[in-house]
């Protein structure tokens, strides 16, 4: 399964990131929910399960690891981002039961959209009744996500939910090196500390300045030293 594969018959194009695998996911205090999001993802343990938190906590990149690694299994998954699928007739999930896992992203938009509430509640049912995998995130817990119909939030919560926590500063960084090693590059303690210091501090934002210093520093062919990203960070601002 690559990340220009395309995932059913839907009208948008809805693939997944090349880089979202477990491999590229520091868990840290995370790393139960990714255990058991492997296992679900394989066709064992849990059925349902909801992952919630702040954005830039890795729901996107956990969701679609997922779905790779379901694939890998032999098992059909669905990535559905809801920011995308709002945008959809809600008749589009009325086929997705014949896949063996679900991945719906951001399931909050759907928040007082009833139609695709109910969509989903008739989806959910189904994959129960074949023996499906059903996985959602938000930014909040089931029970919080205000204007959700109680038969929805009731089934959201049917697995474990858990609640995705912020990584530390040291995390942050071991997150970012590891990133960085697998790109094939060296991040200086130095370069990655000041990273932390001059950007955003989610993951996400971070991923994103870190792949656009590599990039930069293949063009210029120099090192990510911290004078050098001090001065492609400086142009930035």
């Amino acid at each position: 399964m690559t990340s220009e594969e395309k995932f059913g018959q839907l009208p948008l194009p809805i693939s997944l990131d090349a880089g979202a695998t477990f491999e590229n996911f520091h868990a840290a205090q995370n790393q139960a929910a990714v255990d058991a999001l492997m296992r679900l993802a394989r066709g064992g343990g849990e059925r349902v399960m909801f992952l919630w938190g702040a954005d830039g906590r890795g729901k996107s990149h956990l969701l679609q690891a997922a779905c790779r690694l379901a694939g890998a299994s032999t098992r059909r998954a669905m990535y559905l981002p809801m920011t995308q699928g709002v945008l959809l007739d809600p008749q589009v999930a009325e086929n997705l039961d014949s896949y063996a896992l679900v991945a719906v992203d951001d399931i909050h938009r759907v928040a007082g959209i009833e139609a695709w509430q109910r969509a989903l509640i008739v989806l959910f049912d189904a994959l129960a009744e074949k023996g499906g995998s059903f996985v959602a995130t938000a930014r909040n817990a089931p029970n919080a996500i205000k204007r959700l119909l109680p038969d929805l939030a009731s089934r959201l919560a049917w697995g474990p939910v858990f609640q995705l926590e912020a990584l530390s500063d040291d995390d942050k960084i071991a997150a970012l090196k590891q990133r960085a090693f697998r790109r094939g590059f060296e991040l200086p303690d130095e370069s990655v500390r000041y990273l932390l210091k001059r950007q955003q501090r989610d993951m996400h934002s971070l991923c994103v300045t870190l792949d656009a210093l590599d990039n930069a520093s293949l063009v210029a062919q120099r090192k990510l030293t911290l004078p050098f990203v001090k001065s492609l960070l400086d142009k930035k601002t």
